[in-house]
């Protein structure tokens, strides 16, 4: 008797590309791409866009992706009269020629996960790390979830260090590549390359605890860390609150240290699956704001959490006297 397949994983084509704009266009340029985000919803297979903008020291390009379910239905896209009109439109927002690329495959994951390799080079062996980086690349596209890698080359008076960006469809995917074996013996094998190697994990500030937000052009993937820590802030005060007041007498006649963990677990679970899906209902607005609106959200959001600061602590106030 043939034992079930194992389900597939439905297949989608993404193009990403990289171009720098003038930095006095910016403005121009996000409402450019709003409109083509929007244009391009209309045609048939669209799944999602997203607009990623430079990261000072790092990456001077904006990146925008664009995913269809399948080749013909991006390519149809790329093709497409409208496409072409809106690129002759924006061509002077530009200072450089645009870097295309095009690939398949599983559906990325909600949370996918990534690490920055920074790698300071031995002078005259930039060729040696090239080869060898096209090697450890290899490897790595051939462990289970990975989406793809970036490689920028040094910037003279800029960046004088090679930034790899490796990207993974979840953590524990990550974790199996920058663990293995195979990773570690390429890694030993070219050390003599550089002076100096460093890796970093790309993840959220609380990860679990907030979703990604709209794919509007423009508009951050994940909220910052500081929105995330007042948020975290906001719904952590009262649970404590609460169960200091009403679980820890409950809980006295316990070894402090089972007390602990037994308040911990119950914070932990409210917060998880009770408090922090509601604020993030609630605050979405203000954590990932479209481009069109972020003034606006941003003066609302603030002084909407500043004020659930302020009546949680009257509350709690009153409840001491």
């Amino acid at each position: 008797m043939n034992s079930p397949a194992a389900p597939v994983a439905p297949e989608s084509a993404t193009v990403v590309i990289a171009q720098r704009v003038r930095p006095e266009r910016e403005g121009d340029y996000l409402a450019w791409q709003a409109e083509i985000g929007e244009r391009c919803r209309a045609f048939a297979g669209f799944e999602r866009t997203e607009v990623v903008p430079p990261v000072p020291g790092f990456q001077d390009d904006f990146v925008v992706v664009f995913q269809f379910d399948t080749f013909e239905h991006l390519d149809a896209w790329l093709r497409s009269d409208v496409r072409r009109a809106f690129l002759e439109r924006g061509a002077s927002l530009f200072a450089g020629e645009a870097r295309q690329h095009t690939v398949a495959g599983a559906r990325p994951a909600a949370r996918p996960a990534g690490m920055v390799v920074t790698t300071r080079v031995k002078p005259g062996r930039e060729r040696e790390f090239q080869v060898w980086e096209d090697s450890i690349n290899a490897a790595a596209a051939r462990f289970p979830g990975f989406l793809g890698n970036e490689v920028f080359a040094p910037v003279a008076g800029v960046q004088e260090e090679w930034v790899v960006v490796v990207r993974f469809d979840s953590t524990e995917h990550l974790e199996g590549w920058r663990r293995s074996d195979v990773r570690q013996r390429l890694v030993d094998q070219a050390a003599r390359l550089w002076d100096e190697a460093s890796v970093e994990t790309i993840s959220g500030g609380f990860p679990g605890w907030f979703a990604s937000g709209p794919s509007t052009p423009g508009a951050p993937a994940f909220p910052p860390a500081w929105k995330q820590a007042m948020i975290v802030l906001l719904a952590l005060y009262p649970t404590v609150m609460l169960i200091t007041y009403l679980l820890t007498p409950r809980l006295a006649s316990l070894p402090m240290a089972v007390g602990m963990f037994v308040g911990n677990a119950v914070s932990v679970s409210a917060l998880t699956w009770l408090l922090m899906p509601l604020v993030n209902r609630g605050f979405g607005f203000w954590l990932t704001p479209a481009p069109a609106r972020r003034t606006r959200a941003e003066v609302l959001g603030i002084g909407a959490v500043l004020v659930g600061y302020a009546v949680l602590l009257i509350a709690f106030l009153a409840l001491e006297r």
